[in-house]
Parts: C-alpha cells; sequence; structure tokens
C-alpha cells in the first residue's frame, strides 16, 4: 500500500530527481570500460577505490512556492567529496526543510513538512536526497563485500489519514554493487526486481517508487525503506546494508597501461527522505560505509579518495597513454 503519496504539486522536486544523482545514468553506468585516457582515467592508481560520483539534493514546497538546491559532480575534487545542501521555508504557519550531504564515504538526508499551527491542513511537501559512487580498478578477479551502518528516526505528527494529501514520511536507502561482467542493462534488472524500475526514467514515476517502496535484498542490491502516517506515527531505524560487487575484466588490444588485464569494481549509495503535512524523516547523521571484505576475507575499513590524480600521477599516465591504441568490447 503506498502509505504516502506526494501531490502533484511536487513535479519540481521529481523533475530534480529526473536529473540530478537519482537518474539511472549516475547511478549505474561506468566510465566507459575502454582505453584507459584522462576522461575514464583508469590506470592512474590500481587497488584504490576512487569517488566516480556524488550528488546532494535539498527541496521543499509549501502551497506550490518551490524551493531546491544543490547538484552532481562527476570526479570531484577533494574540496567537493565532502559537501551539503538544505533548503527551508516557512508560509501562513506551515514550514517544510530538508538537507543532504555527502563525504568520502558517507551519506545523509532529512526531510520534515508541517504545519505546527493547523495539524490537519495540507501543502507542505519536503525532499531530500544524497549518493555517493565508486570505482576501483583492481589486480584480482573477486567478490568484494562492503557493510553500510545506517541509523535515524522518522515519525507522523500530522492527522491527516485520508486522500493524496495525507500526512507521513518515508526513507529508502540503497546499495548497489556491479555484477560479474557488468551490464547497464543488468544493475536495472536488480533495481527492477526490487520494485525501484523508475530509475531507468526518472521524475515523478521514481518519486513515487521511492516513497511507497519496500525493503528488498539481493546478491548485488540491498534496500531498506519504511514509512511513517496517522496509524504508524514513529519509527527508529538502525541496520546495517550488505552488499557485494564483482569485476569485469578491461581487455585491451594494446596492454600499455596498467589497467588491462585488471578488474572494474563499482558500488553506489543512495539515501532518499521525503515528508508531508506533519512528517518528518531524519538520517541526516549516518548511512556510511563501516566495512569491505574482499573474497570473504576479514573486513577491515573502507577509503575512498578524489578520482583526481596528483600531478606527478596526472605525467604518468600521460605518458603511458602516449600512442596508446586500446579497445575493448562494449559491455554497457
Amino acid at each position: 500500500m503506498n502509505l504516502l503519496r506526494l501531490s502533484t504539486l511536487a513535479l519540481g522536486v521529481a523533475a530534480s530527481l529526473a536529473h540530478g544523482p537519482a537518474s539511472a545514468v549516475s547511478l549505474v553506468t561506468p566510465p566507459s570500460l575502454g582505453a584507459p585516457n584522462p576522461s575514464n582515467l583508469y590506470g592512474m592508481e590500481l587497488n584504490q577505490w576512487f569517488v566516480l560520483g556524488n550528488g546532494v539534493m535539498a527541496g521543499t514546497l509549501i502551497d506550490g512556492a518551490l524551493r531546491q538546491s544543490g547538484s552532481t559532480e562527476y570526479f570531484p575534487t577533494p574540496a567537493l567529496l565532502s559537501r551539503s545542501a538544505d533548503d527551508s521555508q516557512v508560509s501562513g504557519g506551515k514550514l517544510a526543510s530538508s538537507f543532504a550531504r555527502v563525504g568520502a564515504f558517507s551519506a545523509g538526508a532529512s526531510a520534515s513538512a508541517g504545519a505546527p499551527l493547523e495539524p490537519m491542513s495540507t501543502g507542505s511537501i519536503a525532499v531530500g536526497h544524497a549518493t555517493v559512487a565508486y570505482w576501483a580498478v583492481l589486480d584480482q578477479d573477486t567478490t568484494i563485500t562492503f557493510d553500510l551502518k545506517l541509523d535515524g528516526h522518522m515519525g507522523t505528527t500530522g492527522a491527516r489519514s485520508l486522500g493524496a494529501d495525507r500526512s507521513g514520511a518515508a526513507v529508502t536507502a540503497l546499495a548497489l554493487g556491479t555484477q560479474a561482467n557488468y551490464t547497464a542493462a543488468g544493475s536495472y534488472a536488480f533495481l527492477q526486481k526490487a520494485g525501484l524500475g523508475a530509475f531507468e526514467v526518472g521524475g515523478d514515476p521514481l518519486l513515487q517508487e521511492l516513497i511507497s517502496a519496500h525493503s528488498s535484498t539481493q546478491t548485488h542490491l540491498d534496500v531498506f525503506a519504511a514509512q511513517s502516517d496517522t496509524m504508524h506515527t514513529a519509527l527508529d531505524v538502525d541496520t546495517t546494508l550488505h552488499v557485494s560487487a564483482q569485476g569485469t575484466r578491461i581487455d585491451c588490444d594494446t596492454p600499455f597501461s596498467p589497467a588491462c588485464g585488471r578488474y572494474y569494481y563499482g558500488m553506489t549509495v543512495f539515501l532518499f527522505t521525503g515528508a508531508q503535512n506533519g512528517g518528518f524523516a531524519d538520517f541526516s547523521h549516518t548511512m556510511e560505509i563501516t566495512g569491505v571484505s574482499v573474497g570473504g576475507g576479514a573486513t577491515v575499513p573502507f577509503n575512498a579518495i578524489s578520482a583526481v590524480p596528483e600531478p606527478a600521477s596526472a605525467l604518468l599516465l600521460i605518458a603511458g597513454l602516449l600512442g596508446l591504441r586500446a579497445g575493448r568490447r562494449s559491455r554497457c
């Protein structure tokens, strides 16, 4: 059952989902698995996790007046590995606020929409979401398992129990890892099986799927989802998501790059919060990657750095690419 449905006034926020970090392209599509070059940055450092991209979005809506902030960065510089977006507005006794943040190995988001002077009123909406995507080129074909801690709380103070503008809140968190012989279509299939097929199209259908999502666990996808309404007014969340990633071999015609013959791995963290008419969802503190295990070995701390090489590494990369003519069978 759809416990919370944002009104059609939220189309502006939904549109930002269609073009922001929630889009299918940024969620499941890696750099081109072709010859290493400055656009995909393969070969600059093996066996190191990098941030492929991150994004934050915070939006609010009160009686049709939309406000939002945020952006998406691909191959972010060190200064953009940690950043945030927030938005709030007050009008006619109604208030709405939202927040999103990303770090080198974490994401957070919150949304609150209330009408404290008129608990039965409608028209206040908030949405906040954050995402971080990672990639690595490793010298072994193995399985990598990630543990992600999620905690926060949500609830409903409004009294609107019926209709499309009912009171409530929602949270959806997911971790998606690459499969062997990676394809974007394969990743879409995992999302569709979990009831999140609209990641492929974005916009309002995606927004509605995120709001009414259900928890689902697959080998390469773990989803946690919960909703609050007037019948379920409070929920504390303290859970751990588990997801695995497998590698895709990078085959080059001319193996001048150290990436040739190695394996591409990727993992994406996504966190969504939404609230309307007296709902709140606060998961701003942590959705943190607490550990990573390689090949069933001991769990160790996860570390990721910027995908922008230091000058010396960049020179080595350029030198290795001189005269390089390499290709790879397309798997995207």
